[in-house]
């Protein structure tokens, strides 16, 4: 970065698409400490990368992490700040961002989840679907089903431009310090989440459920589980997907 700093973490979370490299460095402190911040970097004609931009979130404070998770699909970044405390200390939220041609990377929508709780950590992890447009956000520190057994949440785009919350998914196995959320991954009609410290086969083996959207209903609204793949015991299978 053009403002190097000691211990932001530049390289945290990375994502690329095209000529265009995304990189998060959750403990820069440009807006208090540890607000964190994102830099974008390009190579056209696919010569050396350079540092074009550099992103914070408009209502940014001390402690975010904006930057810990990062997702880059064609003409827009989304950035997980699950140190945001909106509903509470660590709630988290993600932040939407879209490339305008004469303004750069423009902040379009600040994202949460409907029942946001202190300690969810939304945002911990991020994924974007590209054509299907969806929106995959972790929330790994989700007490639903115990203490830390996770959550990831599903939003889609509207007609009117607009990200709404489609569905809350977690594992029908959900149990204490799963912490299931902690990764995700979507791509068209697939979905990926992990759950690096769930038990099945031994303890923190770790696991990955997959899930597929039902056709014939609003888009993103209900999804079935498929298929869980598993670890072995200390494996923390699921850390990333």
């Amino acid at each position: 970065p053009l403002d190097p700093e000691t211990a932001a973490y530049l390289g945290f979370s990375v994502s690329l698409s095209g000529n265009t490299a995304v990189v998060g460095a959750p403990f820069d402190d440009g807006v208090g400490v540890d607000s964190g911040s994102v830099y974008v970097y390009d190579r056209p004609n696919g010569g050396e990368w350079t540092l074009r931009e550099k992103l914070t979130a408009s209502d940014m404070a001390a402690g975010d992490r904006f930057g810990s998770s990062v997702s880059l699909r064609d003409y827009q970044i989304v950035v997980g700040a699950p140190g945001n405390d909106d509903a509470g200390p660590d709630s988290g939220s993600a932040y939407v961002f879209t490339y305008r041609t004469t303004l750069g990377w423009v902040e379009n929508q600040k994202l949460t989840a409907s029942d946001a709780a202190e300690g969810d950590g939304f945002g911990g992890s991020v994924s974007e679907s590209g054509f299907t447009d969806w929106i995959l956000v972790g929330a790994s520190g989700d007490d639903e089903a115990g203490l830390n057994s996770g959550a990831a949440y599903v939003f889609a785009l509207t007609v009117e431009g607009v990200w709404t919350q489609a569905a809350k998914l977690a594992a029908p196995d959900a149990a204490a310090g799963d912490y299931f959320g902690a990764s995700v991954s979507i791509k068209g009609f697939t979905a990926a989440v992990g759950a690096f410290g769930e038990d099945d086969a031994g303890t923190d083996s770790g696991s990955v459920y997959v899930y597929y959207p039902y056709t014939g209903n609003p888009p993103g609204t209900l999804w079935t589980l498929p298929q869980k793949l598993t670890g072995a015991g200390g494996d923390y299978f699921g850390y990333s997907v």
